[in-house]
């Protein structure tokens, strides 16, 4: 009877053992996500446009993200233009690996984006969709970033983005 049990134990803790340390950086991200980011940021930090106009979901966005001390701490740089005039010097002169933009302005901005220098990757930021409506835009743009959301679903949408 102890044996059979013995034998159990060890093989259970071998497979839980072996499973933990398998995923290593998926262990990582759900413990320590904010010293995941640190470590890739070094490696990959990211420079960061926002096309912020008014009445779009991106000013309440570059507002809580400016406002995250973890942004700086990952090594992302982040700046914004609130015109159109002001987005299109920012993306001739600048290099950027992300620009956010509104879901309705990244339909009529992507090819302008993607087409600038540096070959920026585009984030649409998602307000109050519904789940058909965002997972439409998911399917085209790949990453998005849904608003309102917290400061952790926007590092997140940010490193998706970054992979």
């Amino acid at each position: 009877m102890r044996k059979p049990f013995v034998t159990g134990f060890l093989i259970a803790a071998t497979f839980a053992s072996t499973v933990a340390f398998a995923c290593g950086d998926k262990l990582m991200l759900l413990v320590g996500g904010g010293r995941f980011r640190q470590v890739y940021a070094r490696t990959h930090p990211a420079s960061i446009l926002a096309y912020a106009r008014q009445n779009s979901a991106v000013p309440e966005v570059i507002r809580e993200l400016g406002l995250e001390p973890a942004l700086k701490q990952t090594g992302y740089k982040f700046f914004a233009v609130e015109d159109r005039p002001k987005l299109d010097e920012a993306l001739k002169t600048g290099k950027y690996d992300l620009v956010l933009l509104d879901v309705v302005d990244a339909e009529g901005l992507e090819q302008q984006v993607r087409s600038a220098p540096s070959m920026p990757f585009v984030l649409p930021v998602v307000h109050k969709f519904n789940k058909a409506d965002a997972a439409t835009v998911h399917r085209k743009f790949h990453c998005i970033l849904k608003a309102p959301g917290s400061i952790d679903r926007y590092l997140a949408a940010l490193d998706e983005a970054m992979i």
